[in-house]
């Protein structure tokens, strides 16, 4: 994940520096000329040596839900003219996150799965312009819903105890799915529609 971000800012002309636990990645990254250092990226020290206070953006995309979530809760509360994006491992880590106090949370296996869905509604014999329209309308409700989620979250209680959480679940699952099937179905309908002029 890291690596392939990193490629992406290069190939823009931005320069990354990297902390990472893999010395042979950090060498494979050293290689390239990128800036690298060994080491926890929890720790505060190796941020303070790595530039952390000079950083436009931190991008959090390490193992293990527990330091991801300390890393970010840390760099928020310290550092707060950085801007932190981190990985999330699952729905229930995008609260953790969110309660963290960052803002821009990547799920981790979202967007393969939001193209897998759309790669279904295509082999389902749905065009590849209705399935984008499909799978689009299907994020913009789901991001919307963890929102509203999020408000709600309490991250000292099991979610199935929270009772606030519970009902915004049913709230977002019953009218909310709704509003998504009228919408699927119009989107469905336009389909059928140019199929037959």
């Amino acid at each position: 994940m890291g690596g392939i971000i990193d490629r992406m800012l290069s190939a823009a002309g931005y320069k990354a520096t990297v902390v990472d636990y893999s010395s042979k990645q950090l060498d494979v990254l050293r290689s390239f000329g990128i800036k690298a250092y060994f080491g926890d990226a929890t720790r505060p020290d190796l941020l303070t040596a790595a530039g952390i206070e000079r950083a436009k953006l931190l991008i959090v995309a390490i193992d293990g839900r527990a330091q991801i979530t300390q890393l970010v809760r840390y760099v928020v509360q310290t550092y707060p003219g950085v801007h932190v994006m981190a990985r999330a491992l699952d729905r229930d880590h995008v609260f953790d996150l969110y309660n963290a106090g960052c803002r821009d949370i990547i799920r981790e296996t979202y967007d393969s799965s939001i193209r897998m869905g759309r790669s279904a509604y295509e082999a389902l014999g749905i065009g590849p312009d209705h399935a984008r329209s499909m799978a689009r309308a299907f994020d913009e409700m789901d991001r919307r819903a963890m929102l509203h989620m999020a408000e709600v979250y309490d991250p000292d209680t099991p979610s199935h105890e929270n009772g606030a959480y519970v009902a915004r679940v049913q709230e977002i699952m019953g009218a909310w799915e709704g509003e998504l099937r009228v919408h699927m179905d119009s989107i469905r309908a336009d389909r059928a529609d140019k199929g037959h002029r």
